[in-house]
């Protein structure tokens, strides 16, 4: 597959108990990551957790039955850290996967191991799939849709950081989450994909040139 759609189930630091208090998307697309999760309650209810798009690939150790990956960040809302994104997948009998790994923990301000579980959506065939990247200076922005699922990422060259999430329904694109002015970086997108769009060349989306990183279907 060379595009998928995940949603977390849930997060387990240092053994503790699994807990879910994010509401998280991630598309896959064909070596590329759009990751944006947002808190579902507590004092933080609505605002950003954590947002990434990234180059993902399997690193060394990976097999076929255990993956093991790593995300190379372009842009993040969080400051970098000193250990890499990566981590070992597998698949359970119910077939949810489970991630395990090490990474930086902002509630306790510590490296803690974790086990984030994750759920994959069922996608027919013929699902249409891309990854677009603005041309616009001072701003690195990323589009990417995985069929009726979309998120829309970006960061300003003051470190601003820009985030839309939407969800096709009977044929029109639904907001879900918008963070900052959304707008200056990430149009909305059309509903269809043009028949002419191919990986390397560009579009024009709100005006603005995009190059088209990634493109097909399932």
């Amino acid at each position: 597959m060379s595009a998928r759609v995940s949603t977390r189930i849930s997060i387990a630091w240092s053994g503790a108990e699994p807990i879910e208090d994010t509401d998280t998307l991630v598309l896959t697309i064909d070596g590329y990551s759009l990751d944006l999760r947002v808190f579902l309650e507590g004092l933080d209810k609505g605002s950003m957790d954590w947002s990434t798009v990234a180059h993902v690939g399997e690193i060394e150790g990976s097999t076929k039955e255990k993956p093991k990956l790593r995300w190379d960040h372009i842009i993040d809302n969080r400051p970098e850290t000193e250990m890499p994104d990566q981590g070992v997948f597998d698949t359970l009998s119910n077939g949810d996967v489970t991630e395990t790994g090490t990474m930086f923990n902002p509630k306790t301000n510590l490296y803690e191991p974790y086990v984030e579980t994750w759920r994959r959506k069922q996608l027919p065939s013929r699902t249409p799939y891309f990854v677009v990247a603005s041309q616009q200076k001072d701003v690195q922005s990323y589009i990417g849709r995985v069929g009726d699922y979309a998120l829309g990422l970006a960061k300003d060259a003051r470190g601003d950081y820009y985030a839309w999430r939407d969800q096709l329904e009977q044929g029109h694109w639904k907001r879900i989450y918008e963070f900052g002015q959304v707008n200056k970086y990430l149009p909305q997108l059309p509903s269809e994909v043009s028949q002419d769009w191919a990986k390397g060349g560009s579009t024009i989306l709100g005006g603005v040139t995009w190059d088209i990183k990634v493109v097909g279907q399932l």
